[in-house]
């Protein structure tokens, strides 16, 4: 073919974006990068952002795929590279050359974060690429594309809104008394998380029998389809709604196995929780239809059967994890999960020649 091309973007992990909340058009910076064997000219140079949600609409009582574009947008590089006006890029050397480009991403306010399939839910599910299009300047040319994954991350938490460690105190005069420290933020990758707890029996009827930590995730889904599907079931508002609550890490328990009044009075009692990085899903809560969230629960069983459980629960916050993509390209190929929204259907680049395509991103999948 003469050539080879991929793409490169100015992001701190490859092909990892972090969207900003707080603005309309957010411009991505990146290059096409060639490598040619001769000089080269194209009439077709493109770059171009796709996102597609996939929604399980019943129709006829059968589940039904609806696809929907939550983006698209692109920018030709003829039109911005063509000084001369030819219609063309002209390489003017082998070797190694770039195309730079910048794409404007339009609302990225509203866009949902790349999941990658985590949520409880085979209802919906969405994804995003990149692509690359060149055609050479010649009659016998065909259009070359090359497509990444491309992931969008939303911030989780703006900083200086969390601590390092937040407390709970709970005081229920001559009965029980407790103060619950945990840390305010985990991330995505992290092993453990490890909290802490002092507590005081002040009378013998609320003897502790033993105490029960882990962490929960819940998922608030309620998305209403953009455009109308009258065969659908509830043909008025089609779309999805979930509400699912798991339990994201192990579950501890620590008995009092001495029946002891002062079981954690003099020494708090450390609670080492291992995570289900498997599970957890970084905490989204700006979105109008998608609420990820997480609390850590603290449960303290009494002696005396006719009391109920005292329960806290404290609110904690999952960021992304900063990770190789071989390292998660390893963990996708023991995963054996099939996606609603394997791959993206656009129209055009179906029946062209991939000469170059690879999982480039830490999430792609």
């Amino acid at each position: 073919m003469g050539y080879t091309f991929d793409i490169e973007l100015e992001t701190d992990q490859p092909f990892v974006v972090v969207l900003d909340r707080d603005s309309q058009v957010q411009t991505l910076n990146g290059a096409i990068v060639l490598h040619l064997d001769k000089p080269e000219s194209f009439k077709l140079a493109t770059v171009a952002i796709h996102g597609h949600v996939g929604i399980a609409l019943n129709v006829d009582t059968k589940p039904t795929i609806v696809y929907e574009r939550l983006v698209e947008d692109s920018i030709d590089l003829i039109a911005a590279n063509d000084t001369e006006g030819h219609g063309t890029i002209q390489i003017p050397a082998a070797g190694t050359q770039f195309i730079p480009f910048r794409l404007d991403i339009q609302r990225p306010d509203l866009l949902p974060p790349t999941l990658i399939n985590k949520l409880d839910t085979h209802d919906i599910d969405w994804k995003y690429e990149i692509h690359a299009t060149l055609k050479r300047d010649s009659i016998f040319a065909t259009t070359q594309v090359v497509k990444h994954d491309l992931i969008f991350r939303r911030p989780v938490v703006p900083k200086g809104e969390t601590t390092a460690m937040i407390t709970s105190s709970t005081d229920m005069p001559g009965q029980f008394k407790s103060k619950l420290s945990v840390p305010s933020q985990i991330k995505l990758g992290q092993d453990r998380l490890v909290a802490s707890v002092e507590m005081k029996a002040r009378h013998k009827q609320y003897l502790i029998k033993e105490i029960e930590c882990a962490i929960v995730q819940t998922e608030n889904i309620n998305y209403s389809t953009r455009h109308p599907h009258p065969q659908a079931e509830n043909a008025e508002n089609p779309g999805v709604q979930v509400k699912a609550s798991r339990v994201v890490s192990a579950v501890k328990r620590i008995a009092n196995d001495e029946f002891d009044m002062d079981f954690g009075r003099h020494k708090p009692i450390e609670l080492n929780l291992h995570l289900d990085n498997f599970q957890l899903i970084p905490t989204e809560r700006s979105l109008d239809w998608l609420e990820i969230s997480h609390a850590f629960q603290f449960t303290v069983h009494l002696m005396d059967v006719n009391l109920q459980p005292i329960v806290t629960e404290m609110p904690l916050f999952v960021d992304h994890e900063e990770v190789s993509a071989e390292k998660i390209a390893a963990l996708k190929a023991t995963s054996g999960i099939n996606r609603l929204v394997d791959s993206l259907k656009i129209a055009g680049t179906e029946d062209h020649v991939l000469h170059f395509e690879r999982e480039g991103s830490p999430e792609s999948g």
